[in-house]
């Protein structure tokens, strides 16, 4: 019975997630059509683009982390194979280095949420997509958390953008990094590190460090 109600809850959600955030898009209800004015089609494409870049940044992840773990030998059968994902591997090589992609993935994790966000919330959405079904009829509380919150395009994100990268990128790191467009998405991350947009965490670490550091002798000496 447990399983049968997770089973019929989560296809109701995916049901509902599909319909309320495709349809919206399609119908013009979007925030970045409705505020910004962005064409139906620019929107529904930045919305594919930017699922396909938190896919390749969420999957990247896992995927250097667990072929980091490998000894060399089994990185020259790597090569042999899945070149692309040999040449990611080159290029993460150091812990600095590994620290510069982390730092430019969050820069454009962040970046992708945002746009995101944008796109899947429907403020000023009266009608359920394409029907003449009042959206205020529904539950105060739904229209809020659904519509304008834009919840379900936050389910879009997990199941499309992280969850599955994840998950496969868990399984076979090396067929992941092979993908096309993945390099391309590392060394992007390491050039907006380069360019400086994330190095005031850096400075503010670095105080923080000092602090904790010339705090230490004194709580010693207590």
């Amino acid at each position: 019975m447990k399983n049968f109600f997770s089973f019929a809850f989560s296809l109701f959600l995916l049901v509902a997630t599909v319909y309320i955030v495709l349809f919206g898009i399609l119908s013009g209800e979007s925030s970045l059509t409705l505020v910004f004015g962005s064409p139906i089609w620019l929107t529904f494409l930045l919305l594919v683009f930017t699922l396909l870049l938190l896919s390749s940044l969420e999957g990247s992840q896992i995927a250097i982390v667990s072929l980091s773990d490998r000894n060399p030998d089994e990185l020259t059968g790597v090569k042999s194979e899945y070149p692309k994902a040999y040449s990611v591997m080159r290029l993460i090589c150091s812990k600095i280095r590994s620290q510069q992609y982390l730092a430019g993935r969050q820069f454009f994790v962040i970046l992708t949420v945002f746009v995101i966000a944008q796109i899947t919330s429907f403020p000023g959405m009266e009608f359920l997509p394409f029907t003449s079904y009042p959206v205020m009829q529904l539950p105060d509380w739904i229209n809020l958390i659904c519509f304008k919150f834009g919840f379900l395009g936050a389910l879009l994100v997990l199941w499309t953008a992280q969850l599955i990268p994840q998950y496969f990128a868990n399984r076979h790191p090396d067929m992941f990094l092979n993908f096309p467009g993945n390099f391309l998405v590392v060394r992007l991350c390491l050039l907006i590190e380069s360019i400086g947009p994330t190095k005031p965490a850096n400075w503010m670490c670095d105080v923080l460090l000092k602090a904790v550091e010339d705090d230490r002798p004194k709580q010693l000496k207590i």
